[in-house]
């Protein structure tokens, strides 16, 4: 029976019960519930009777990672033997027996003949519910010898030892940590003690797994007590240093046995020598050693695991012991969760065993010989599988159920689904007995997924992972773990994926790592890797932001940006031709911009090339803001490009949460989001409360271009499909993109960082334009210096126009795509066409499903007569809807000379942070540049190297276009403005030129001058009272120097005497503030005529930072 065969058994849970405790075990065998572990457990054992405890666990090792295995989906009520009397309390005799597994994996191999061991990957413990007040008991069953004569007698059996300490991650990927170095010691020891005594004539086997890393020959010597059991030649690997993503080293395995016969005593030293043959790096580490020892069955006083290889074949055989009494048991413990009490007669016990009962074992003890297992905690009432199947399903860390709760009533509400909320902690409990195993998560998504597999459609991870499954590194944070790969040595096969959590169907799970690997990916799942309440606050915040804001409905929308590195002869740059020209091709209505770096200049700092001028164009791809940023190229965790074109620096200044991207990441581990000693740039963009991203599908480890360029063609191939009309969830395109983009192992650790229910911000209507004329009429060329009106409409998905569609649109005219190419000298040039040369850029009223705008088309055009582009978007007022459209079958070119010439420039008005800034006036080092504009016919936004639009200069040095950032006032073509952050203004006096453009290029020039007092110290830059005698109201104005960094404002009136009168408090992030006071006092009564005083006092909340300012009011009647 298969695991999705389980789920249909029962929707209870046993920890659904009241006063159920939990305990570990670390030791495989028979464990005793007494008197000493109902004392340390708190509970009052005068309350407790005995026969009335119930243990409940699962099989040890791993929970198996293949849905075709057979596996309880709840704690299973194991066997018990009860030793007391009938006083219905636990008094000091009185015990509790019950069977343990190994923590550890160590199974019979029917195809090897040998058992196998491995470490378990989660736990170093195996943990048990037990319930003190069961309607029912499992007593242990017993079996008796059968009659059959036996086959074979066996009076020994496999003793197991092993030793394997977990202390290195080589990548800080994978499931393999290995133990002790050998490269400066090498040649080192490992002792173990024998239990019994040595049975005579047999094999004793030694598994030794080592981890070879050396660039010369080598070889690896094992010895036993002295003796020579294995000389290996090791694998050479190839210098870390010169190729960094090639495999870090190479396992070696060897198997060798050794007859008992040689061997005496209790003492078993096995000795590992690294024999390097060179002179160049020859290092290794053990991974682990594993020893199978024949014992004798001859009774002392601990227990005995009875393994033997030799009763594992079909036959009958006899146990035959030595020293056995009646104070003795021995359990048949071959089926783990049903175990049974053998009955013996001699010393001895016959049974019969068959290859389809599965490994047989035995366990031998006595009551004082038993384990006593570790209280963890009392068990709060639990079950998380009584719900019905969601849509939705929410896994939190537990810190997190506030805001997963939040998350999960916003999707109730907002997209009417059906949504579960689960702590990892609880699923642990359930469905791992207490195991942190990743199986565990997966058999819980597929309970639900079995019950109704079109109904669960996401499943979010709310939790930072972490590559450290049990905490050995510092500051871990395993909150949510994700699944690594067994490939834990080659930089490109490693991964860390939460791909295996949406393998459902039977066949899949057990995820081989191989070139042919085709298990799909059946839901949409994605991260969201917060470490602390603030982040998970922050970014539930965000993300309801970015669905029900009206603030994000803007024609960022309609944007696209690809940025491509200039390395490894221009083929990021290709890549992003022919993805940019997919788009072009099937997806008209989106506007494609291009960033690719070997267009831009670089200059040398510090002997490494940076781009000053591309980390310029980054910045103002956010500050405009876009639907989709496509990055292909080198990285780092840190990083875009060797020239780091994107650093977390630039970031950190990011203020863009009404424009928040998707990014799209084909590059090296900027995704890395399970290595708790760093915050990768991916986690920083997603985490960051105000700005960054709403999502990112990102790479977690490096990986290759070619696999890169497979999975990035397969998002624009679903990214922009509908469902019924609607744009898709994040979720629904990571899952196709996944399941037809996946080259093998070497992209599985692309991996949605963000909620899969967000529906990605694509316009819902269309917007189709009907008529275009000039002076002359209808028209289908635009040519120079005309005077053009477009008018149109608004339709939905199914074609109808939408009559009550009333809002604003955004409409801008494109001039043919222009020739651009590279300029990187150290590359062959590369030619393509950008289409980002717009010439008008206008706002305009959307009545009744109706728009129309009017423009002069600027004299700076390309005069080559060929097709434009209109791109239009609106925002419906007062609902969560907009539209988007594009006209691209329309010529542009030539010129219209117009009757009446235009001789004069644009009028241009300048301030910083707000209108009402004063020429000379002082501001922080942050400043918003604002920029009014008028003309007759207009402002020219076309740039050319002559005529480059609308630009500004600080103090006479290197002109910045800003161009981009200009739109014309509401339903007007001669009035408009642009606002623009400039950022990092040293101390001190400036002043800044603006130089703009008409449509016919006459120019103008204007300059403000200002001062800048740095952010270092809290400044009140300005403080205003108006009118000052006052008599009904009076404004307060005041302005500081810590723009974007929330202070504390407070305005106190105190009269003539001292005495407050009157306080307001409140924060902002502004660094204007204005206020109206009505002059009434706490009581609301008018103030008499005189002299008062108002002190406003300021305090950083980021730093504590003071200070304060007086000023002298008159009240008059």
């Amino acid at each position: 029976m298969t695991i999705s065969a389980f789920h249909y058994l029962s929707s209870q849970s046993i920890l659904e019960k009241e006063g159920l405790i939990k305990v570990a075990t670390t030791k495989e065998g028979v464990h005793k519930i007494d008197l000493s572990l109902i004392e340390s457990s708190g509970l009052n054992a005068q309350e407790i009777d005995p026969n009335l405890i119930q243990v409940y666990g699962m099989p040890g090792g791993h929970i198996p990672q293949s849905n075709a295995i057979e596996y309880p989906f709840d704690p299973q009520p194991i066997p018990v033997k009860i030793i007391a009397n009938q006083n219905n309390s636990f008094e000091a005799e009185e015990s509790v027996y019950f069977y343990a597994d190994a923590v550890q994996n160590i199974k019979y191999d029917f195809n090897e003949e040998v058992y196998q061991y491995s470490n378990n990957l989660y736990n170093d413990s195996l943990y048990f519910f037990i319930d003190f007040n069961a309607s029912e008991i499992n007593l242990i069953e017993t079996t008796s010898s059968i009659e059959t004569q036996a086959d074979r007698t066996i009076d020994w059996f496999d003793a197991v030892y092993f030793h394997e300490i977990d202390e290195t991650n080589l990548l800080r990927s994978g499931r393999q940590w290995f133990g002790e170095s050998f490269s400066v010691n090498k040649s080192q020891s490992f002792s173990f003690e024998i239990t019994h005594e040595l049975s005579q004539s047999k094999e004793l086997g030694l598994t030794t797994q080592y981890l070879a890393q050396t660039y010369n020959p080598a070889n690896l010597h094992i010895s036993l007590n002295d003796f020579d059991l294995a000389s290996e030649e090791l694998p050479t690997v190839s210098d870390f240093t010169v190729f960094p993503y090639r495999e870090k080293g190479e396992i070696v395995k060897n198997y060798s046995t050794l007859t008992t016969s040689l061997l005496s005593g209790n003492k078993l030293n096995i000795q590992i020598t690294h024999e390097a043959l060179g002179s160049g790096k020859s290092d290794g580490y053990l991974d682990y050693l594993f020893l199978t020892v024949p014992e004798k069955l001859k009774i002392t006083n601990k227990q005995i695991v009875l393994r033997n290889k030799e009763f594992q074949a079909d036959g009958v055989y006899e146990l035959k012991f030595e020293g056995l009494d009646s104070s003795h048991s021995v359990w048949d413990v071959t089926d783990l969760v049903n175990y049974k009490a053998l009955t013996f007669e001699n010393q001895s016990f016959n049974f019969s065993q068959s290859q389809e009962l599965g490994e047989r074992k035995f366990v031998v003890f006595e009551q004082s010989t038993a384990y006593r297992p570790t209280f963890i905690q009392e068990i709060s009432p639990q079950s998380i599988k009584n719900g019905n199947s969601p849509d939705y399903l929410i896994i939190a860390y537990d810190d997190f159920l506030q805001e997963a709760n939040q998350l999960a009533q916003y999707r109730r509400n907002f997209n009417g689904y059906d949504v579960e909320v689960v702590q990892v902690s609880k699923i642990f409990n359930e469905f791992g007995s207490g195991r942190r195993d990743v199986s565990a998560i997966r058999n819980y998504i597929k309970y639900f997924y079995e019950k109704n597999p079109t109904k669960l459609k996401y499943v979010l991870l709310f939790g930072a992972s972490s590559y450290d499954y049990k905490n050995r590194v510092s500051n871990n944070t395993n909150l949510v773990p994700v699944y690594q790969s067994r490939n834990s040595l080659h930089p490109v096969f490693t991964y860390a994926s939460d791909d295996f959590y949406g393998f459902m169907d039977d066949t899949e799970g057990f995820w081989e790592e191989v070139s042919n690997n085709i298990d799909d990916v059946d839901i949409g799942i994605g991260r969201i890797p917060a470490k602390t309440i603030a982040e998970a606050k922050g970014i539930v915040n965000k993300i309801i932001h970015y669905e029900t804001n009206p603030q994000v409905f803007n024609k960022w929308r309609n944007d696209l940006y690809f940025i491509a590195d200039d390395e490894d002869g221009n083929l990021y740059h290709r890549d992003s031709e022919v993805l940019s020209e997919y788009v072009i091709d099937n997806f008209g209505f989106y506007n494609i911009n291009k960033l690719y770096l070997g267009a831009f200049e670089q200059e040398v700092f510090a002997s490494t090339q940076r781009s000053p001028k591309m980390r310029e164009a980054i910045n103002n791809m956010v500050e405009k803001g876009t639907l989709i940023v496509n990055y292909i190229g080198h990285g780092s965790e840190n990083s875009w490009t060797n020239e780091a074109i994107l650093n977390k620096s630039m970031v950190d200044e990011w203020n863009n949460l009404d424009r928040l991207p998707l990014f799209v990441t084909a590059t090296c581990e900027y995704g890395r989001f399970d290595n708790p000693n760093i915050v990768s740039g991916a986690q920083e963009m997603l985490l960051k409360a105000d700005g960054g991203a709403i999502a990112l599908l990102t790479t977690s480890r490096p990986v290759e271009s070619s696999s890169n360029a497979t999975l990035n063609r397969a998002f624009f191939e679903n990214v922009f499909k509908t469902e019924n009309g609607n744009p898709q969830k994040l979720g629904d395109i990571i899952k196709s993109t996944k399941n037809s983009g996946i080259v093998g192992v070497k992209n599985r650790n692309f991996i949605l960082l963000g909620d899969p229910a967000v529906t990605l911000a694509e316009p819902q209507n269309n917007l189709k334009i009907e008529n275009v004329v000039n002076e002359n009429g209808s028209t289908d060329t635009l040519n120079s210096m005309s005077k053009i009106t477009v008018s149109g409409i608004v339709k939905n998905s199914s074609n109808q126009k939408i009559s009550n569609f009333n809002g604003i649109l955004t409409a801008e005219l494109y001039d043919k795509p222009r020739e651009s190419s590279t300029i990187d000298a150290s590359e062959n040039e590369f030619k393509f066409l950008t289409y980002d040369q717009v010439i008008y850029r206008g706002k305009s009223f959307v009545e009744n499903g109706e728009f129309d705008f009017t423009f002069y088309v600027p004299k700076e055009i390309d005069y080559k007569v060929d097709n434009g582009k209109f791109s239009l978007y609106a925002k419906q007022e007062g609902a969560l809807s907009d539209a988007s459209g594009f006209n691209d079958d329309f010529l542009i070119g030539g010129s219209s000379p117009l009757a009446n010439q235009d001789n004069i420039g644009p009028d241009i008005s300048l301030f910083l942070n707000d209108r009402d800034f004063v020429n000379g006036g002082k501001t922080g080092s942050n400043v918003e540049l604002i920029i009014d504009l008028f003309d007759e016919h207009g402002i020219s936004i076309a740039n050319s190297n002559i005529n480059p639009g609308i630009s500004f200069s600080i103090d006479g040095n290197e002109a910045i276009n800003i161009n981009d950032f200009f739109y014309y006032d509401l339903d007007s073509y001669q009035e408009g403005s642009i606002s623009y952050n400039v950022s990092n203004l040293e101390e001190g006096d400036h002043f800044l030129t603006v130089t703009a453009l008409d449509v016919f290029n006459n120019k103008s020039k204007a300059t403000i001058e200002f001062e800048v007092v740095t952010n270092e110290q809290l400044s009140i830059l300005d403080f205003v009272m108006y009118p000052n005698p006052a008599s009904e109201e009076v404004n307060f104005k005041l302005r500081q120097n810590r723009k974007n960094e929330e202070v504390e404002f407070s305005y106190q009136i105190l009269n003539n005497q001292g005495k407050l009168i009157y306080s307001h408090s409140y924060s902002t992030i502004n660094d204007l503030r204005k206020d109206v006071w009505n002059l009434k006092d706490y009581n609301g009564k008018k103030l008499s005529p005189g002299i008062y005083f108002v002190r406003v006092f300021l305090r950083s909340v980021e730093d504590n930072a003071k200070t304060d300012q007086f000023k002298k009011l008159i009240v008059i009647n």
